[in-house]
């Protein structure tokens, strides 16, 4: 008579699935280290060229930062154009500049970091929005004699109203295009933040890598704005210098760090906000932006992604306006 066989154990089918679970996520973080690695390599030769071999004029501020200044037209009013969180820098402006009055004699600056501005790869207080406002009234202050209408887009924006705050004296008006200034970091901001794995990052989705192009314009196969030729060799200008990627992740990984939003009611100069209902800023944040500032005028587009971009017309009608 043969023994009793003991009844099949139930764990064996577990242990295969935590086996199979394990070499899975061993497999992934391998192939992440690898990308990495291969990404990291591939921008050390990208960034390759010093913004001194590009025989630049910038504008020294008495911080030592140079910004790279574009001074254009013939006109009486002044006026400062700031961009958002991208490389490519002021040239995002061509199509409202198109369509400005001739009265504006226009002052188009690239951000610390952004196109052929100086890169400051290591993160503190140059990146916050504090900083930026205090480096662009020394620039404004070394070229003009007379107060100066701000125009900012985005984290241009945030800079402009900063601007207006520190230095009312500076300011004679605002326009403030899909300005969110209560934005969450979202998933990017957070990988970008990792260290090592966050430099990749950095590189492949905001500068020379494979995927920024796609978020520079995200609409264009469909029929949205397309940057221009000039655009584009501008951009891949601004790719090749170095600490490109490394002054982006610094900048991610520094607190913003303003007097805005909690003191937007003190802005005393007029102000004009334009909102893309399409875009990416969301109502809510409008909505409180409105509150701090009632009197300020508000426009709604709502057929618009980014309306520096695709109603360029619209926002050099609301700075001139904003000028009268």
């Amino acid at each position: 008579m043969k023994g009793l066989r003991p009844p099949p154990s139930d764990e064996a089918p577990t242990r295969v699935l935590a086996r199979i679970l394990v070499l899975t996520v061993l497999v992934v973080v391998a192939g992440v280290v690898v990308w990495a690695a291969v990404t990291n390599q591939r921008m050390e030769l990208i960034e390759d060229t010093g913004l001194d071999e590009l025989e630049l004029d910038p504008i020294v501020t008495a911080n030592g930062t140079s910004l790279n200044v574009v001074l254009e037209g013939e006109g009486t009013i002044p006026l400062v154009l700031l961009h958002d969180i991208d490389l490519a820098g002021s040239v995002i402006w061509d199509g409202v500049v198109s369509a400005l009055d001739p009265k504006f004699r226009v002052m188009r600056i690239d951000l610390p970091g952004f196109g052929l501005s100086e890169r400051v790869p290591v993160e503190g207080t140059r990146h916050t929005v504090a900083s930026m406002a205090a480096e662009i009234g020394d620039a404004v202050e070394q070229t003009f004699e007379r107060p100066v209408v701000v125009a900012g887009v985005g984290l241009g924006g945030e800079v402009a109203a900063e601007l207006a705050v520190i230095n009312p004296e500076l300011v004679a008006g605002v326009v403030m295009v899909d300005v969110d200034f209560y934005k969450p970091d979202g998933w990017l901001e957070l990988v970008e933040k990792i260290p090592w794995l966050g430099t990749a990052v950095t590189f492949s989705f905001e500068a020379a890598g494979p995927y920024a192009a796609g978020r520079w314009a995200p609409d264009c196969v469909d029929g949205g704005w397309c940057p221009t030729l000039s655009q584009v060799r501008a951009r891949e200008q601004a790719e090749i210098i170095v600490d490109t990627t490394d002054s982006i992740r610094a900048f991610r990984r520094t607190p913003a760090a303003s007097e805005v939003p909690s003191k937007l009611n003190e802005i005393t100069a007029p102000v004009h906000y334009l909102w893309s209902q399409q875009g990416a800023v969301p109502r809510e944040s409008v909505d409180r932006v409105q509150e701090s500032l009632p009197d300020a005028q508000f426009d709604v587009l709502a057929d618009a992604w980014k309306a520096h971009l695709d109603r360029p017309h619209d926002v050099a009608a609301a700075i001139s306006a904003i000028a009268e």
